[in-house]
């Protein structure tokens, strides 16, 4: 009971549309942490959404991190074994990621577990 009076407080304060908004805010789209066959891979390696959709990182199998890499964002997570984590893009880009664990970055070449969001 004290659940739904909470639900009717923030329904009645605004609170959630902004938690969870409408319209193209609402999609999410998923990429999956999995041992492909030559090792840990982002699946899939690529992603192109519009802006205001939201993407799920999930580590199927293994731990992954994800970490951003260039200067147009920031942002590193730690998504261990059967969780998820999920980031929103908001503006127009090319945000490029990778696995810390699994992946690496060598004269700004990513090698391994890298993938990319293209958000238009």
């Amino acid at each position: 009971m004290r659940g739904r009076r909470l639900l009717v407080i923030l329904t009645l304060a605004g609170v959630l549309p902004l938690a969870f908004p409408q319209g193209a805010d609402a999609a999410t789209v998923g990429v999956r942490g999995i041992l492909g066959s030559s090792g840990y891979v982002w699946s899939p390696k690529s992603r192109t959404i519009a802006k205001g959709t939201s993407v799920r990182w999930r580590s199927v199998e293994g731990s992954h991190t994800v970490k951003s890499r260039g200067t147009n964002w920031s942002f590193f997570r730690s998504v261990p074994l059967g969780s998820s984590t999920t980031r929103t893009f908001r503006r127009t880009g090319v945000f490029r990621y990778y696995c810390t664990i699994h992946g690496s970055i060598v004269n700004g070449v990513c090698s391994g577990m890298c993938g990319k969001i293209v958000v238009s």
